[in-house]
């Protein structure tokens, strides 16, 4: 039987469960009704073949008992009787291809079993005055091994089957003061039922094994897929800011670069540049350098949040942002509002010349691609416009003219 393993139990959970749970045959709270569901629609898949051999194997025992008990009443009373065994097989088989009663496995295929269980003790002390009347108990370590080997049921729902069934087919013969064969009785439904009891435990315990071996399978799967998911974020990602890095922002580029000129529409880069960086860093030290990478970082992650648009850590503390869609005039006013953000953070810049706060000088790039422009002819144009900047007082943008249109 496949069971799936399940995401809900963690390494320890697991653990517990197998040390503690499995010889139980009965899993916690938390997890047992998640077993159980998946383990009735397994077990009524299953029912569709083995409810066939049963009935097979049913007909075939019933033909051989039937071949040997004196034709008279005995064997009609005997075959009307034992016919709704077979009629009980037949349904709960019948069942079992409904998936709507799938939920209702253990509670069909229980009544079904108790019913069988029950006839099959009945009619052997009902007909116990025949010859090789042994075939009678035979009929009924049959139905036994069946009910707990055979059907699928978990154990608690066999062993109420097995031992219900004899309850109240003792009950009834009891009733009508029918004989019973003590000793044929023991040897047959006793013993079988205690050998049913075994293989219905170890059955179920093996299932249940399985199934936790399935769920540590699951959850290993899962932390690969967590771990490849983290490294491959890792692989795309600054590990300072938190931003692009340069590798998977050349991706990026490749991608839009091709989009833009496939269908003739515009592309912008902003080229940002952390004014005075070398004199923070050695002014406040490298923690406090970290610190303000991050915070402008964080800013800069704040106005690329449209769908392709992308901030990325250049080197050092230069950062690039992609804007796919963005002509000329939009960028204009994007890179206005970017160093106007920046001002208004007030990070203090002891050792700025231009402003006692930290700044940002911006080099521009807008174009839409011709097959005439190259990606590293526009990144060097924004690059150039960020060196005009800084060249002519810094805290500002400058917008690059060289590739506003296809030359």
């Amino acid at each position: 039987m496949k069971l799936k393993g399940s995401k809900l139990l963690n390494s320890q959970e697991i653990d517990h469960l197998i040390n503690n749970r499995l010889n139980r045959v009965y899993f916690s709270k938390k997890i047992e009704p998640f077993y159980q569901q998946q383990y009735q629609n397994e077990a009524a898949y299953e029912f569709r073949v083995r409810g066939m051999i049963i009935l097979i194997l049913y007909a075939l025992l019933s033909y051989g008992i039937y071949s040997v008990i004196p034709a008279g009443r005995d064997s009609i009373l005997w075959l009307s009787l034992y016919s709704w065994v077979g009629i009980i097989i037949l349904a709960t088989w019948l069942l079992s291809f409904y998936k709507k009663f799938n939920q209702y496995f253990d509670l069909y295929t229980c009544i079904s079993s108790t019913m069988a269980v029950a006839i099959s003790f009945i009619i052997i002390t009902m007909i116990s005055d025949i010859q090789n009347n042994a075939l009678l108990y035979e009929s009924m370590m049959y139905t036994v091994i069946v009910i707990y080997a055979f059907v699928g049921m978990r154990f608690y729902t066999a062993l109420w089957a097995g031992c219900g069934g004899g309850l109240i087919g003792f009950l009834i013969t009891k009733l009508f003061d029918f004989n019973i064969d003590w000793t044929l009785l023991n040897r047959s439904y006793t013993y079988t039922s205690f050998l049913g009891m075994a293989m219905a435990y170890a059955i179920d315990r093996q299932h249940r094994e399985n199934y936790l071996q399935n769920c540590i399978i699951e959850l290993n799967h899962l932390e690969m897929q967590e771990q490849s998911e983290q490294l491959k974020l890792l692989a795309q990602q600054d590990s300072l800011t938190g931003l692009a890095n340069r590798r998977h922002l050349s991706h990026v580029l490749e991608q839009e670069w091709h989009y833009a000129l496939r269908h003739g529409q515009p592309l912008s880069i902003l080229m940002v540049d952390i004014d005075f960086f070398k004199n923070y860093n050695d002014q406040l030290g490298h923690q406090a350098g970290d610190l303000c990478l991050t915070t402008i970082a964080k800013e800069l992650s704040a106005v690329t949040n449209r769908s392709g648009e992308l901030a990325a850590r250049y080197g050092g503390e230069e950062f690039l942002l992609l804007f796919p869609m963005l002509d000329h005039q939009k960028i204009t006013s994007l890179a206005a509002y970017l160093i106007h953000r920046i001002q208004n953070l007030k990070l203090p810049h002891p050792d700025s010349r231009i402003s006692e706060f930290v700044t940002i000088s911006i080099g521009a790039a807008s174009i839409i691609p011709h097959p005439s422009n190259s990606l590293d002819q526009f990144i060097r144009s924004a690059d150039t416009a960020l060196y005009y900047a800084k060249e002519h007082g810094r805290n500002q943008f400058h917008i690059s003219p060289c590739v506003v249109k296809a030359s």
